[in-house]
């Protein structure tokens, strides 16, 4: 079977490799998405190159159909958890997996979803609905983790929302949003990007910069201008979620945090929970969310994604002709 490597930071290249063996489920991959945490790996961004290094096979978006397992799993359609907590430590006692102090990452710790088959715990899939075409399970894991940013955010009902980054997460956000009757703005710089945005219908401004206050800012980009805007842009009272990672640090306007009293709240990834919710809403989600490509286009997709060439914020990567 093949394998797409990251042989070194800017380069990928197609290995072929024998059928996993060992623990967990067999798992012939079908689709895997291009995350933002690839494209900062593939790049070889600071906060990546400490934490990941070359060679690895990427890929934590995941769907595919049982080879090997139990007799009720074969031939099932699913989309995988790629995080795997230990279920032990006092995080996951309280049903914060996402916390685990032990947690160990498919795609990144093991072989992800780039290589067309790979072994995965059992308890890490999740049945596709009826009806949602395989290669839409690649979305559950994105769409997690946008639905743990968005509840996060509390009531958002009849609300102006500003959404700081029109990316995968930050769609997929809006498009959430945009289901619990927010009326959501989504801030992105790049043209390209801000006309497919608006012409996905659910969406009520996209601006390059913020103007006005907002009762809930969801910050997707990471970096520290956008940290600063995120708060300049929340009413007194407000409240601000933060999501995105591509910056080590960055200061915080404290003052303004304090004495308007706004609301500041981290969302890592997401729990089992909310994995299955989200699995469960990809039956409603919008198919023109996302594109889907060959993975022979694989380094053309991250080098058109990482210079800002791509309408579409999310890339599905198919194998071996995949398109059901």
């Amino acid at each position: 079977m093949q394998a797409w490597v990251l042989e070194d930071y800017g380069r990928l290249s197609v290995h072929h490799r024998e059928t996993p063996e060992g623990a967990g489920v067999l798992l012939q991959v079908a689709a895997c998405g291009i995350c933002g945490s690839d494209l900062s790996v593939y790049k070889g961004a600071p906060a990546m190159r400490a934490r990941w290094k070359p060679p690895l096979v990427l890929g934590h978006e995941i769907a595919g159909t049982v080879q090997e397992g139990p007799p009720d799993w074969l031939g099932q359609a699913v989309a995988v958890n790629p995080l795997v907590a230990c279920g032990q430590c006092p995080a996951c006692w309280e049903g914060l997996s996402n916390l685990c102090a032990h947690r160990t990452n498919i795609g990144f710790h093991y072989w992800g979803g780039f290589a067309e088959q790979i072994r995965v715990p059992l308890s890490q899939l999740h049945r596709l609905p009826a009806g949602v075409p395989l290669w839409k399970g690649a979305l559950a894991e994105p769409l997690a983790v946008a639905l743990r940013a968005v509840e996060l955010a509390g009531p958002v009902l009849g609300r102006p929302v500003l959404v700081l980054g029109g990316g995968a997460i930050g769609t997929l956000a809006a498009w959430l949003l945009a289901q619990a009757g927010a009326r959501v703005t989504v801030s992105e710089r790049n043209p390209l990007r801000a006309a497919w945005l608006e012409g996905l219908g659910f969406i009520a401004e996209v601006v390059p910069t913020p103007s006005g206050q907002y009762d809930r800012v969801l910050e997707t980009v990471g970096a520290q201008s956008t940290l600063a805007l995120a708060v300049n842009a929340a009413r007194p009272g407000g409240s601000v979620v933060l999501v995105g990672l591509s910056d080590l640090e960055a200061p915080l306007p404290l003052q303004r945090t304090v004495l308007q009293e706004i609301r500041i709240q981290g969302s890592y990834v997401f729990t089992q929970a909310e994995f299955a919710r989200a699995t469960a809403l990809l039956a409603h989600l919008p198919d023109t969310l996302a594109v889907r490509r060959p993975f022979a286009m694989a380094q053309t997709s991250f080098e058109e994604l990482l210079a800002g060439r791509l309408a579409e914020a999310k890339v599905v990567l198919l194998h071996g002709g995949c398109n059901a």
